[in-house]
């Protein structure tokens, strides 16, 4: 049962200009399954500035209970453009279904430095499944 309360204190402190206090509101939603609860994720996800590693890790224990709904929310909302510094770091910390299509459309990007490639490939190995075996095949296509 989603609580309300949560919801609404997020919904207030959503924009604050503290990462600190949008770190909290994170975590916060980490037992909330609902789209409000998602689309909220998103917002915090949206204002991640790709500095401070302590709010991406709070995103990924915030979404790990619900990563699909967070990641399309986000993604929704980004409307394409994902393909950002902070972006990146979001897909190498969510744990989505969709996630491996989008690391390793991150490792064939030219404009990626190669010295980052390591850290997208561990990263697949914090997924499993049929989407995440489609998508090391893929590399094979390169």
């Amino acid at each position: 049962m989603p609580d309300v309360k949560e919801i609404d204190v997020v919904r207030k402190l959503v924009s604050d200009d503290s990462p600190a206090v949008r770190r909290e509101c994170a975590i916060a939603l980490r037992h909330q399954k609902t789209d409000q609860a998602a689309k909220l994720w998103a917002e915090l996800a949206l204002l991640h500035d790709g500095k401070c590693r302590w709010y991406l890790e709070a995103l990924g224990l915030a979404s790990d209970l619900n990563a699909e709904a967070c990641f399309d929310a986000w993604l929704s909302k980004v409307n394409g453009n994902w393909n950002t510094p902070s972006g990146r770091d979001l897909i190498w910390r969510v744990r989505s279904k969709d996630a491996p299509n989008y690391l390793i459309k991150i490792l064939k990007d030219q404009k990626i430095p190669t010295a980052s490639h390591p850290r997208f490939l561990r990263a697949l190995d914090f997924h499993s499944g049929p989407e995440r075996e489609k998508a090391l095949e893929s590399l094979l296509d390169i």
